[in-house]
């Protein structure tokens, strides 16, 4: 009974089609799946469509993006699961952050251009319709300079990451407590992602800090080893602390994969074995 309730489609910066996705979930075995596409909820509904009368559960859910600079707390990422994405708040918000971030990339692409690398607006586009992200630049010039960028990572390192030279800051701010809001009024459960990005201390400040704002739960199951460079033993470490941790303080836990698809080949779906039992848990609140 495996779950995977982090994952991302091409609405936002992953590689798969929603369709695409629930058929390599099934392949992978997966008996639940969020969508937790990043400050987007375009394929809800899709991929739940597609997965009827399939062997697979559907979460809607979404990622959001916060910003809480005066913390120290540069970009904090909150997953609300069982979003109603009819909301018309939630709707709201998706479609003015959208809009900001188009404008982001195309001062992103103005950048890269002027640093002498061939890409455009219109080709970016194609690749991911008008939800594209930083990774999807990094995709482009990956084919079309492979001999300087070996991988997305690469890119992200010398250009598209934060401070990087082609980086622009987003100017769609918005606050923990506010994005806590949107996915309650929503119908959702927020969680504070990947907490263990930050050393224990820092993580910990957070994590109460977010409860203070009206957060119920945390990842507690997450590949620090693949996507942030630890080894296995201090990602195993981490994720154990964070359970004891949700458990002692009566947090709702959750986790996942964070699958993008090939942009991160060391990624794979359901490739954590995160407990079924968190489902109930988290149907139960």
């Amino acid at each position: 009974m495996k779950i995977d309730l982090h994952t991302h489609t091409n609405a936002s910066d992953g590689e798969l089609p929603p369709e695409k996705l629930i058929d390599l979930a099934i392949q992978s075995g997966l008996k639940v799946i969020a969508i937790t596409d990043h400050d987007t909820i375009n394929s809800c509904q899709k991929a739940i469509e597609y997965s009827k009368n399939k062997d697979i559960e559907v979460i809607p859910g979404i990622e959001i993006s916060c910003y809480e600079e005066e913390k120290g707390w540069i970009e904090i990422h909150i997953v609300g699961l069982f979003i109603d994405y009819h909301n018309p708040k939630l709707v709201k918000f998706c479609q003015s952050i959208k809009q900001e971030r188009i404008k982001q990339k195309k001062e992103i692409i103005k950048k890269l251009q002027k640093l002498g690398f061939d890409i455009t607006f219109e080709e970016a586009i194609k690749l991911a319709s008008y939800s594209f992200g930083r990774p999807h630049l990094a995709q482009i010039l990956v084919k079309k300079y492979p001999e300087r960028f070996p991988d997305v990572k690469e890119v992200f390192n010398q250009f598209l990451g934060n401070g990087k030279p082609a980086y622009v800051k987003r100017n769609d701010k918005i606050r923990i407590k506010e994005a806590i809001d949107i996915i309650k009024k929503a119908g959702g459960i927020p969680i504070l992602a990947h907490p263990g990005v930050y050393e224990q201390e820092n993580a910990v400040q957070l994590i109460k800090f977010f409860v203070e704002c009206g957060g119920q739960g945390i990842e507690t199951y997450y590949s620090y080893d693949l996507i942030n460079n630890l080894s296995e033993e201090e990602s195993n470490k981490r994720n154990s602390f964070f359970q004891e941790y949700a458990q002692k303080n009566k947090l709702i836990q959750s986790g996942g994969s964070d699958f993008h698809g090939e942009i991160r080949k060391t990624v794979k779906l359901g490739q954590i074995n995160i407990p079924y039992e968190l489902i109930n848990k988290l149907k139960r609140n």
